[in-house]
């Protein structure tokens, strides 16, 4: 006892400086196990938790794409739900305007119920191939669940320097 005395004595702020450290050192310890390694199973996190209560069906999704292939100037559609997000790729055939593909699309809209369109975020790609007669092109487009439309992306074309 007489050790342990003498020895705190003479390094008193030395083993407190220790103490601080080590106390520190487990508390940055717990914040990190938990911060990293804890949480949820699934990459969503809580972000799906009501996802039951809107459930996209096969045969909805099938329906949606018979809908848009039957269209003579669509020649392919897919359909993929990430979470809360559907992306919807759409192919017209070639020579097919931007602009009526963009109405298309949108016209496509009114094959989702309020429930789907209140939940879900929209993805849209359509593309058209290139022919004799046009360029072709590619566009994506959005709709969030407050919008009432989707947004398209700037399809302005480059100017070539000569």
């Amino acid at each position: 006892m007489k050790k342990l005395k003498e020895f705190w004595q003479k390094n008193k702020i030395l083993v407190v400086l220790i103490a601080i450290l080590v106390a520190c050192f487990i508390a940055i310890c717990v914040v990190v196990a938990t911060y990293f390694f804890g949480g949820s199973e699934t990459v969503y996190g809580d972000r799906l938790k009501d996802i039951s209560k809107h459930p996209i069906t096969e045969d909805f999704k099938n329906n949606y794409i018979a809908s848009l292939e039957e269209l003579e100037e669509v020649s392919e559609v897919t359909f993929n739900v990430k979470g809360r997000i559907i992306y919807i790729r759409i192919k017209f055939i070639a020579d097919y305007s931007l602009v009526e593909a963009e109405s298309k699309a949108a016209a496509s809209l009114t094959n989702f119920d309020e429930n789907i369109l209140s939940y879900y975020d929209l993805n849209f790609t359509i593309t058209a191939d290139a022919s004799e007669n046009s360029d072709g092109f590619t566009l994506m487009g959005a709709k969030n669940t407050a919008s009432e439309g989707i947004v398209w992306n700037n399809i302005t074309k480059k100017e070539s320097a000569e």
